[in-house]
């Protein structure tokens, strides 16, 4: 077991003008990597009174979740506990006293629910939402609006002094300002509140007053903004914060995977750590390892390494990434002196059953393939909720048939105009039969029982997939961090000097301290210094073999119910399914199944209500031969054809985590599959062990038709084969080519499966690539434009006519305006 990454410091507030001080800073072993580069250390200053300013704007009344109240609840438990008394505690939330309707309270599913949950009468009688007024023995309220908040400001001079500090806490939501990320918002009461307006308001404080922000809001990162005093410069320490999600992402605390659960999220973790750990800056790094949400966690300090490595990337004209890299580089020559970096990492990968990187190409490489995975999960989770839903209908409805007296009370109208208690007393009365009769019926039983498990399990997997893409940015933010302090230290250039960084040094100093202010005091009894408690996720090996486990069958078909007067006629049984489109490259159309095929069920067992087809095929196996009974209507019943259809199922057809992408320059290029379609008169050239051009157009592409003269040019100049490949109809490249007057290439394919697109990574047109005798692709081009031309090492163009617009090793000049505009 790694020992935990904690750093115990203490933390000191300004008096007057900022002036560096030196401080004592207690590092537990295992952290010292937070302050390592920013030599921390000074004489301790006798400590303020601590202030707690916590704001609920809730935005109205249907928006304003209990668990923001839940929130207000426990950090007041939390800061008494600390000390601070009720008459510096002061909460802003939703419309305050006034006695209206303003919080948003959802009642608990009953016991049983689940045998509804996903059907039209589950939806009509799940529990709904009950607006009720903010009640709180005790405690005043205030209404979170801006000019409330402005006046609390304007006093504060008058309970606030010099040297104290401030919490400021938001539950709440946020949204992004995309125009400018750095002024997002958090909602008040029917306002908002931008990052620079919250910071005009903490300028009205009184001078030397440290504020803390701890902010759980979607997109709560941009407030970090709020370190500098006017946006610019450095900051002064006066300001720093920890906050839920960085400003370009959401936040779960209050995402329908969590509306069933509460206290969950950063907010509820951070109040926790907070009730065993001396500092935020603690807190903070708990939160980390103990946050099994989709959250990122991010401070001040995080954000303000980011910009300084930003910027310095900027200045040196290379990618953020690549700088970050090469520093890190740096920092691993002495991985001793990194152990507690090392060990936080090694901690995360540890919990979240993911791995420990060392730098951001690693963290890249595993996210491109966490969000295929992550995709393919939602896919099979919605389709076996799907399949699940459908029995429960069915049970549902065998209950109706065998109990006529229930059928009027679930008509759907009247359970529309069902009030709260209503619904209550009806599930009351429904659920216990209901289960009774399920469970009467051992298959069904069964067969709920097992679509159950696997929806449970693939959704699951799905939120575990989502946190450990959060937990990668949280790896990410850390070595970000790391490559600062390096830059700092002046580790990042050969000649670059720390006095170059004594400026930032001094500022990430001051940002360091004030995340380490202690918010009240906390009984040395209930410190806690060992590691935390987590629930450590199963290895992303097992996740994977999850992800085969519960991956759904596929016989590649659309279908919907049999018309009543077909169905009538021909005697189907309830569970006849008729199929409205058979997918290409399917088993289905390899079985020979067609569009208006009736699909009855496995000879002998028939279907017996809607939605089997879809349960049969995603529980049967694959690779296995299998058998269908087909009814291929004809007009009357006479021309009927009863068929019975032999397919093998194969895995639902979902992109892999791991795909291979496009060939690259010096790769061996894939071979053209077959089936490519001919057009015209000509065979498609033998391409294997000759030097040969692959042009990737389409006929409504403008730049292709632009690209066509010089790739003509450069075909004849090299003696090139040239293979065009579209990916539309035959028939609309046919007559294309039939109307076209220019000269184009004289063999020309279609691949509507668009194979070859796949295997040569086709994502836009033209894409132009050679490949040479041996196979290896030794140019690739995606895109044209006159101007530039042909990319091709060594290779000179002059249209006719035109001259040279570039000069150079090479030439180029514009070809002859196609006859369309480029489009």
């Amino acid at each position: 077991m790694h020992g935990m990454i904690i750093a115990h410091t203490r933390g000191v507030p300004r008096a007057g003008a900022f002036r560096p001080r030196r401080r004592d800073i207690v590092l537990s072993p295992a952290l010292a990597i937070l302050f390592a580069a920013t030599a921390l250390g000074s004489d301790r200053a006798p400590a303020g009174r601590t202030h707690a300013l916590l704001i609920n704007g809730g935005s109205r009344p249907e928006a304003n979740y209990q668990s923001h109240l839940h929130h207000l609840e426990d950090m007041v438990a939390l800061l008494e506990s600390r000390g601070i008394p009720r008459d510096r505690i002061y909460i802003f939330s939703a419309d305050g006293e006034e006695a209206e309707p303003d919080l948003a309270v959802r009642d608990t599913l009953p016991p049983g629910f689940r045998l509804i949950e996903g059907t039209a009468a589950g939806r009509l009688l799940r529990p709904k939402t009950e607006l009720t007024d903010t009640r709180w023995h005790g405690v005043t309220l205030r209404p979170a609006r801006e000019a409330e908040l402005l006046a609390w400001f304007e006093r504060s001079p008058e309970t606030i002094a010099p040297g104290d500090r401030l919490l400021l806490f938001v539950t709440d939501h946020g949204t992004e300002n995309t125009e400018d990320p750095d002024n997002g918002a958090i909602s008040l009461w029917h306002e908002s509140l931008t990052v620079r307006e919250l910071r005009a308001l903490l300028d009205r404080l009184p001078p030397g007053v440290d504020t803390v922000m701890v902010m759980s809001q979607c997109y709560s990162g941009t407030f970090a903004g709020a370190m500098y005093e006017d946006g610019s410069g450095e900051p002064s320490g006066g300001v720093c914060g920890f906050f839920s999600s960085t400003r370009d992402l959401p936040a779960y605390g209050c995402y329908p995977e969590g509306r069933d659960r509460d206290r969950m999220g950063h907010a509820f973790h951070f109040i926790d750590a907070l009730a065993r750990r001396e500092t935020p800056v603690d807190a903070h790094l708990e939160v980390l390892i103990t946050d099994d949400t989709p959250d990122v966690p991010v401070r001040t300090s995080d954000a303000y390494l980011e910009r300084l490595v930003q910027a310095e990337a900027a200045s040196r004209e290379v990618a953020p990434d690549v700088l970050v890299d090469r520093l890190l580089a740096g920092a691993w020559r002495d991985r001793g002196a990194w152990e507690p970096a090392i060990r936080l990492l090694d901690r995360l990968g540890e919990a979240f059953g993911t791995f420990s990187p060392r730098s951001l190409a690693e963290i890249a490489e595993q996210q491109a393939g966490l969000d295929p995975l992550i995709e393919r999960m939602e896919t099979y989770t919605q389709r076996w909720r799907m399949a699940v839903a459908a029995v429960k209908t069915e049970n549902l409805q065998a209950f109706l048939d065998e109990r006529p007296d229930w059928k009027e009370r679930l008509e759907e109208n009247r359970l529309k105009t069902l009030e709260a208690a209503g619904r209550k007393a009806l599930l009351r009365d429904l659920l216990p039969p209901l289960e009774e009769r399920a469970q009467a019926d051992a298959a069904l039983w069964s067969r709920l029982q097992d679509l159950g498990e696997r929806a449970d399990r693939a959704s699951a997997s799905r939120w575990r997939l989502k946190v450990r893409r959060a937990v990668l940015l949280r790896m990410r933010s850390i070595l970000v961090g790391i490559a600062g302090r390096v830059l700092l230290n002046g580790g990042g250039e050969d000649g670059d000097g720390p006095d170059r960084w004594a400026r930032e040094r001094a500022a990430l100093e001051r940002i360091s301290a004030c995340e380490a202010i202690e918010p009240g005091a906390l009984p040395a009894a209930r410190i806690a210094r060992d590691d935390p408690s987590v629930r450590s996720f199963p290895p992303m090996s097992d996740e994977i073999r999850l992800v085969d486990e519960v991956l759904p069958s596929w016989l590649g078909v659309r279908f919907g119910p049999v018309p009543p007067s077909l169905r009538a006629d021909r005697d189907l049984p309830q569970g006849a399914t008729m199929l409205s489109a058979v997918f290409p490259d399917s088993p289905a159309i390899e079985a020979g199944l067609q569009a208006g095929d009736i699909i009855t069920g496995p000879p002998n067992s028939p279907f017996t209500a809607f939605g089997n087809l879809r349960e049969w095929t995603m529980t049967a196996p694959r690779d296995t031969p299998l058998r269908l009974a087909v009814l291929r209507a004809g007009e009357t019943p006479v021309d009927d054809a009863a068929l019975e259809a032999t397919l093998r199922l194969r895995p639902y057809p979902m992109q892999w985590p791991k795909l291979p992408g496009p060939p690259q320059i010096g790769e061996p290029a894939p071979p053209l599959p077959d089936g490519l379609q001919p057009i015209g008169r000509r065979r498609l050239p033998k391409t294997e062990g000759r030097r040969h051009l692959l042009f990737f157009w389409a006929t409504w592409c403008g730049p292709c038709k632009a690209a066509v003269p010089e790739v003509l040019a450069f075909a004849d100049e090299e003696g090139l084969p040239v293979l065009a490949i579209s990916d539309e109809d035959p028939e609309v490249v046919a007559a294309f080519l039939e109307k076209r007057k220019q000269p184009f290439f004289s063999r020309v394919a279609a691949d509507v499966r668009r194979l070859s697109y796949i295997a040569y990574g086709v994502s836009g047109t033209p894409t132009i690539v050679v490949v040479e005798k041996d196979g290896i692709v030794s140019h690739r081009q995606v895109g044209y434009a006159p101007k530039s031309g042909l990319s091709i090492e060594g290779w000179e163009w002059d249209a006719p006519g035109a001259a040279p617009i570039r000069s150079g090793r090479r030439r180029v000049a514009p070809a002859q305006p196609p006859t369309e505009p480029p489009r």
